[in-house]
């Protein structure tokens, strides 16, 4: 018999910036067989799995916890305890414990959040949940925030109807807000395991500063939310692990692109989870902090990435003439391509800038069966390659920009490159005309499908070759 489960659809359009907000109602989603929905590892009763709770509901007042830090260095809440009613703001200090027993509920009061500096353990199982909810029905607690020495493990467990933002943008808050050390390499703060987020007042899930989850963690669920899903720094991206994040206010996964700390520092994966990846900020750069060392951004089949108005995705280089040390691996399927487009409701040629390879492309670089649409906007980029008729301004704009060095090859392959406002392929490098033609599609460019780079021995040819539709 096929599976159902619960499911919360709340209609918005997909914005570029924070827009009004709907909220909504309840579904139920049926798996049938032409949608089996995620699939089920071995050994793994998968998702959908119910398993009926044996936990017997809480009677009476419980007990309240009106300190602002745990009593002792180790501090654990029973379910003949609960509820546990969190009537201030707690701190779980560094060094101390928490735990919450299996079956135990924890109701949060308006406006209160729990600090954890120290460890958080709720680890209930499939028939013994915890559950951590609001205390006042119509009012929404704060947030669980872990800070940069902290440890949050959650197993079979239930947060719901935190978030209050008390007036920070929607899109920069959130019910887990997990941080880290922003200095050093991404740290999995957060063991999340069958957890559920619902209801969140504004994200479901933060990560920033280095935090990001555990390499173990898995069938992560977050809906009902009144924005997105999950909040993260580029580099925190690719420990978002397997679940369902759908029916929340904008289903997809926001990406800050601040262009600094929060750039994807070392090897990451940008897995299918659902719905799109959403670049807000001005760049989502990949490079690790040494031009030693390299960071290889990978994409999986079926990812949709949207970018911002001006947003550009950017393997970086130390310097323009130097090697890169950003790669992208975003190798899709003919059945399942990987899309870059723009994230505007009315989408436009020039929107977002495009792909963007700083120094040498690394011989790792490969883009193959995707589709880049509606790129070509203002680069700050010029002279790189030679200047052609049908862009007399020297700029550099197109879909893809290589800027620096010559590649070790044509390394973009069945690639379909639409409506872009400028060029199709930048070829700003001097040495060897590597064709990009032969295997790509181009529509609707504006000016050349690929410029064609300075010769190494000789003056650009005038006119340049501009191959057009």
């Amino acid at each position: 018999m096929l599976s159902q489960k619960p499911c919360c659809l709340i209609l918005a359009p997909f914005a570029l910036a924070l827009v009004t907000l709907l909220a909504g109602g309840g579904c139920t989603e049926t798996a049938t067989a032409d949608d089996p929905g995620p699939p089920v590892e071995e050994g793994d009763a998968g998702p959908d799995a119910a398993v009926a709770s044996t936990c017997v509901p809480p009677a009476g007042e419980g007990t309240t916890h009106a300190s602002g830090a745990l009593a002792s260095d180790d501090e654990t809440w029973t379910a003949a305890g609960s509820p546990h009613v969190v009537d201030f703001t707690l701190t779980i200090g560094a060094g101390k414990t928490l735990t919450i027993e299996p079956c135990a509920v924890v109701r949060i009061r308006k406006g209160m959040g729990v600090y954890v500096r120290g460890k958080l353990v709720a680890e209930g199982a499939a028939d013994e949940p915890i559950t951590i909810e609001r205390a006042d029905a119509a009012d929404p607690w704060s947030v669980i925030e872990a800070g940069p020495t902290s440890e949050l493990r959650f197993v079979h467990t239930s947060i719901e109807g935190g978030g209050f933002a008390n007036g920070s943008p929607l899109d920069t808050f959130g019910m887990l807000d997990v941080r880290g050390d922003q200095e050093a390499p991404t740290q999995g703060r957060l063991h999340a395991d069958h957890l559920t987020l619902k209801g969140s007042a504004s994200l479901g899930l933060l990560l920033r500063e280095g935090g990001g989850l555990t390499p173990g963690s898995r069938d992560l669920t977050i809906s009902g939310g009144a924005s997105y899903p999950i909040g993260t720094w580029g580099r925190a991206a690719g420990t978002i692990p397997t679940g369902a994040y759908t029916g929340n206010a904008i289903d997809a996964i926001v990406i800050a692109g601040l262009g600094g700390r929060d750039a994807v520092r070392e090897d990451a994966t940008l897995a299918n989870r659902g719905v799109p990846y959403f670049v807000k900020g001005s760049q989502l750069s990949v490079g690790a902090p040494t031009g030693t060392e390299k960071a290889t951004l990978t994409i999986e089949p079926g990812v949709t990435m949207r970018f911002a108005k001006g947003s550009r995705l950017l393997m970086d280089g130390s310097t323009s003439n130097g090697p890169a040390n950003g790669v992208l691996r975003a190798i899709g399927t003919a059945a399942a391509p990987i899309v870059f487009t723009s994230a505007e409701a009315a989408p436009a040629p020039g929107d977002w800038t495009g792909l963007l390879f700083k120094g040498t492309p690394d011989a790792n670089d490969a883009i193959d069966h995707t589709r880049i649409a509606y790129a070509g906007g203002v680069s700050g980029i010029s002279s790189y390659d030679c200047p052609s008729p049908a862009n007399p301004r020297f700029t550099n704009q197109g879909a893809i920009i290589v800027y620096g060095g010559q590649p070790a090859s044509a390394f973009v392959t069945n690639t379909a490159i639409e409506d872009s406002a400028a060029d199709g392929i930048v070829r700003g490098w001097t040495g060897d005309a590597l064709d990009f033609l032969a295997s790509n599609t181009f529509s609707g460019i504006a000016q050349c499908h690929q410029t064609h780079p300075r010769p190494a021995v000789s003056a650009c040819p005038n006119p340049a070759p501009c191959p057009r539709d």
